[in-house]
């Protein structure tokens, strides 16, 4: 095939996915919400041919910088934590080196020390995102000639010269602060509003709005007039262009929390900018509703995912924060329902500070350590404490931070909740036990929840009724993990399916239909149908509707505590009659190994045995690692990063109505 001809595939197979994810999309939405995108694209129509110069020239004067009030002094403080220190100064190094790192990928070293990196490159594949060109004309969601979009948009969040700063100042290290304001200057001289691809995503200016109010706090003293001016015109073009496109309807998740906190904080901190009490005023209201939307009332983060949900709480906690030191707190339902959310992530917090990585997780964060991936959920449950003075919250493990600076770090908390705990709105069951007579500590989690939140369900899982297992603070059951995103493709969809999870499939189909790396087709629908909390010999029976429109039949699950560190799991269909091919999979973390044992499974390491699974009903089982074609035993530890891993699958044909029964015991004891 000639270059002329691949070239011709390319843009046809664009165009159809960019067909297809529009048809789905439109699916999702509700009158309302088409009405609405018909206005955003005219807004859009007409923002890309004429902008008013009031944006593209504004003129802050003599416009006074934001300053985070405590942030200072909080940076100061953590001054003594050497090992914190010693990482930032490592940190600085790096950039100052011009070696990248983020998601996994590295970026071509800089030509010279200190010089900034390439805003618009790919690390992936070497190419360049167009610089020029129109924001929303970039098909970024479907393009095949680059990699994620994710890579290039983490660096331009600009986190990774938060620690830069805050170094440069405990250190009084004038280079370090110059590197930094040079990075920051670099990046909007390369990046006029509103053009290129760090543009056409409202959340990734939200979080580069942090990240500069966090730097020219730290570093005022040493910006100049020019900067001074050069940086308030950015802020304002960020916040005017949040304003005029926010997430509304279906893409109200997450993103809205975002876009609501960075107006909130920049219209407090910047009020002499034009439109400032408005976006304080309205990012404010708009946060006192959505910590009750997207935060259930039992805690659990309505996007099904532990990881966002952490995300979504950690602009709350900076806006709220923000709100108490200028004078302005937020509600006494705003802080309760974030000490809620608390509670959940404690519950699923086994004994070393890891929680089971449940939907999608993309190291997001707002404030940054550094490039590497951070344990975000174990430091913003620390925050959680020390903001709402929960000192029962704080998680097992400190973790040092920049966060630190604003949310002093609690004391660790050794205890933790144990029993079993039922969270009926956000749709988990938890059982957590410390060690006792022989039985190491351990954490089970069971979903019998929501796919995600609102229609798209944007960050959830085909996993309903599947669950994780924690042993001695080592996850042993595990969740495969997100990968990538948009440059996913079937990869994405292999991530998010149901036989990447600890639960039965039909045929090898999905519980709910996938129709996009962020939509779905048709969304399973839980529900709890018996219920026994009794502490110590507790069962929950659950099933779902996934494969009730192409098999007539639902998936019922039970799962019961039988004794110490023992559980029965029972699954069934119920419903028409007939047989069904189906697979009950186990994904093992792959830092076991998975050993045959009688009618099930032993998996171990080089110590001891973690979990032990029998089998009693008419499947076979058998181990598979990193296979493809179909995919089957992968898991991703890290956005951007793919690695083997067991997975124990029983496959055969199941009639309707016949119990396949699993009995799991933790560590030595037979199940």
């Amino acid at each position: 095939m000639s270059g002329t001809q691949a070239d011709s595939t390319a843009a046809l197979a664009g165009f159809v996915r960019r067909v297809r994810w529009y048809r789905n999309r439109l699916r999702a939405m509700s009158a309302g919400e088409v009405a609405h995108r018909v206005r955003e694209m005219a807004r859009r129509q007409v923002s890309a041919r004429r902008l008013p110069s009031s944006v593209t020239a504004f003129d802050p004067g003599d416009m006074a910088l934001p300053e985070w009030p405590g942030l200072a002094e909080g940076v100061g403080g953590l001054a003594a934590g050497t090992r914190l220190m010693t990482q930032w100064a490592a940190h600085v190094e790096a950039v100052r080196a011009g070696r990248f790192r983020f998601l996994g990928i590295d970026w071509p070293e800089a030509a010279s020390p200190g010089e900034p990196p390439d805003w618009h490159l790919d690390p992936a594949t070497g190419r360049r995102w167009p610089p020029d060109a129109w924001c929303f004309d970039i098909p970024y969601r479907h393009e095949t000639d680059f990699g994620d979009v994710k890579n290039v948009w983490e660096l331009s969040r600009l986190q990774y010269l938060q620690p830069v700063a805050a170094y440069a100042v405990v250190a009084e290290d004038d280079a370090a602060a110059r590197l930094c304001l040079d990075h920051l200057s670099a990046w909007i001289d390369a990046n006029p509003p509103y053009r290129g691809v760090n543009w056409p995503s409202m959340i990734e200016l939200a979080f580069r709005v942090v990240s500069i109010i966090v730097i020219v706090t730290l570093l005022k003293a040493r910006i100049d007039a020019a900067l001074r001016r050069k940086i308030m015109r950015a802020l304002y073009q960020h916040g005017w262009w949040i304003d005029r496109f926010p997430s509304r309807f279906s893409s109200a998740n997450n993103h809205l929390v975002a876009e609501a906190a960075a107006l909130c904080l920049l219209g407090s901190l910047a009020p002499d900018l034009p439109g400032a009490r408005r976006w304080r005023t309205q990012g404010r209201r708009s946060l006192e509703r959505e910590v009750l939307n997207q935060i259930a009332p039992d805690g659990v983060g309505r996007e099904q995912s532990p990881a966002y949900a952490a995300l979504t709480l950690e602009w709350l906690l900076l806006a709220g924060d923000l709100g108490r030191r200028t004078g302005e707190p937020f509600s006494g339902d705003y802080w309760r329902r974030i000490a809620r959310a608390g509670e959940f992530l404690k519950w699923i917090t086994d004994s070393t500070g890891g929680q089971p990585r449940i939907g999608d997780d993309d190291d997001s964060r707002v404030i940054g350590n550094g490039m590497a991936s951070e344990d975000t959920i174990n430091s913003v449950l620390g925050c959680i404490a020390s903001a709402c003075g929960e000192s029962a919250l704080a998680p097992p493990v400190p973790t040092a931070h920049l966060r630190n600076a604003l949310f002093p770090a609690p004391v660790p908390d050794r205890l933790w909740p144990a029993g079993m705990r039922h969270f009926a709105e956000g749709g988990y069951t938890v059982d957590r036990r410390n060690r006792t007579g022989g039985v190491p500590d351990h954490l089970l989690v069971f979903d019998h929840g929501p796919v995600g939140y609102l229609s798209i369900a944007a960050h959830g899982h085909a996993d309903t009724l599947a669950l994780w297992l924690h042993v001695d603070g080592r996850p042993v059951l595990i969740d495969a993990g997100t990968y990538l995103y948009h440059a996913g493709h079937a990869w994405r969809d292999h991530f998010r399916g149901t036989v990447a999870h600890n639960t039965l499939t039909i045929a090898g189909e999905n519980s709910s239909e996938i129709s996009g790396p962020f939509n779905w087709a048709r969304k399973a629908g839980a529900r709890v149908l018996a219920l026994d909390d009794d502490p110590e010999r507790w069962s929950v029976t659950a099933d779902h509707d996934g494969y009730l429109e192409t098999h007539r039949v639902r998936h019922q699950r039970r799962v019961e505590r039988t004794g110490a560190g023992r559980f029965r799991l029972t699954d069934s269909l119920t419903g028409a009659p007939g047989d069904h091919r189906v697979e009950i999979g186990f994904l093992v973390s792959p830092h076991f190994r998975v050993e045959a044992s009688g009618t099930g499974f032993v998996i171990r390491d080089e110590k001891a045995t973690a979990l032990s699974i029998r089998h009693d009903g008419p499947l076979s089982g058998w181990v598979e690692t990193g296979r493809t074609a179909p995919e089957r035993g992968w898991h991703s530890p890290g956005f951007g990063v793919r690695a083997p891993a067991p997975r124990i699958v029983f496959a055969g044909e199941l009639t309707t109505g016949t119990p396949v029964v699993f009995g799991l015991s933790v560590g030595e004891g037979q199940p």
